[in-house]
């Protein structure tokens, strides 16, 4: 097998940009048959990312033991499913799916399969990345998620978040997505009570019905952007922290970290430029975990501790 000049592990938003931009020889290989299927997001980006909306949102409503607080929110919420198979479909790189990485070595990649050998080796593995893992980085704090797809009972404009004792050291969500919503929690173990307390609350809100389409579960990534070189590997997405620990937000981290890499990988972007990048995620992420230690530390004053942390409060 000879030797490629990137191997990319992860076909997410992370994995799927780098292998866009990356104009050399690429194996990418995913552990998943179809990487797009189960994904727990809210499927929620900022305006200026190039993914085609399934419909505008205007606002977010905050529901908080102080009461409702509605602000502009401009932005999209995408068809993450159909995103990334087209993404996929249009690579001309090599692809690998449902083959699972075993180890990792600094230009070395060994799978179920087989062992492959690359000049570079990008971790875009999601929060539980085995190539973190075997580049010898500590692992990420994580919070668990879980995100069902329901249909709606009217049309929503608004993205609407819920504080509560009920949802420990997190929020539960409803973003909708034309005829259907997004709802889901973020939350410490239990998990599930946090989610029926979530879908509860829009049900009687009369927002969706009591159908479940489809449900995924996953892990918020809590550590921030520490080391994201590590000799010949490189980190992207969430894989590198790039989350926000505050709100959860990532695809759009995800993609700008993945694009970055494969500039700096390709040389169109030097060392110094691609850490000054990183630095700037670096402290932006670091500002919101202070934002989240607020959130945790004040959760027996939880009104006072989200209007103190909170994006409807502070977008800083």
């Amino acid at each position: 097998m000879g030797l490629y000049d990137a191997i990319v592990v992860g076909a997410g938003p992370a994995g799927l940009a780098f292998a866009s931009f990356f104009s050399g020889k690429t194996l990418l290989i995913e552990k998943h048959k179809k990487p797009w299927k189960r994904i727990a997001c809210a499927e929620w980006v900022p305006p200026g990312l190039d993914i085609e909306p399934v419909q505008s949102i205007r606002g977010m409503v905050t529901v908080y033991p102080g009461g409702e607080k509605r602000v502009p929110f401009r932005g999209f919420i995408v068809d993450r499913e159909k995103w990334q198979r087209e993404l996929l479909d249009g690579l001309s790189c090599e692809v690998h799916l449902g083959e699972k990485v075993i180890e990792v070595k600094e230009n070395e990649v060994v799978t179920d399969r087989g062992t492959y050998r690359g000049e570079w080796i990008i971790g875009a593995d999601g929060p539980l990345s085995t190539v973190r893992k075997e580049a010898g980085l500590p692992p990420h704090p994580l919070l668990p998620a879980v995100n069902v797809r329901v249909p709606i009972k009217k049309p929503l404009e608004d993205t609407w978040v819920i504080f509560s004792s009920e949802i420990p050291g997190g929020y539960g969500w409803c973003f909708p997505k034309g005829e259907f919503a997004n709802v889901g929690a973020g939350a410490y173990p239990p998990l599930y009570p946090a989610l029926k307390f979530t879908l509860d609350f829009f049900l009687k809100k009369g927002f969706i019905k009591e159908k479940i389409i489809e449900t995924a579960g996953g892990f918020i990534p809590l550590g921030g952007v520490k080391e994201v070189i590590k000799g010949k590997i490189i980190l992207c997405g969430d894989a590198g922290g790039f989350t926000d620990p505050l709100t959860g937000a990532g695809i759009q981290y995800a993609w700008e970290s993945g694009k970055l890499a494969a500039g700096f990988v390709e040389g169109k972007i030097h060392r110094e430029g691609f850490e000054k990048e990183i630095n700037a995620y670096r402290r932006f992420i670091e500002r919101r975990k202070e934002k989240r230690k607020i959130l945790e530390e004040g959760w027996e004053n939880l009104k006072e501790a989200v209007e103190r942390s909170w994006i409807a409060f502070s977008r800083g």
